[in-house]
């Protein structure tokens, strides 16, 4: 999960993209939303910057809990 961020990334509308994916799996996979949580609680300095504002949104409703920024 977290090379494919990287390497949508190096582009706007890469990044864009995968903010959007990270959106759809949290909405439409059980427990993923959960999990991005805890890789951004575990690593922030690695996910921060993968993880758009769209995707903390969602995490936030789904979870209940803000998502670590680094």
């Amino acid at each position: 999960m977290r090379r494919t961020a990287l390497l949508l990334g190096r582009t706007p509308e890469g990044a864009t993209r995968s903010d959007r994916a990270l959106v759809d799996l949290a909405r439409r996979t059980p427990g993923f939303a959960a999990r991005l949580t805890g890789w951004l609680g575990e690593a922030p300095q690695d996910w921060a910057a993968l993880v758009g504002p769209s995707a903390r949104r969602t995490i936030e409703q789904l979870t209940g809990a803000v998502p670590v920024s680094a």
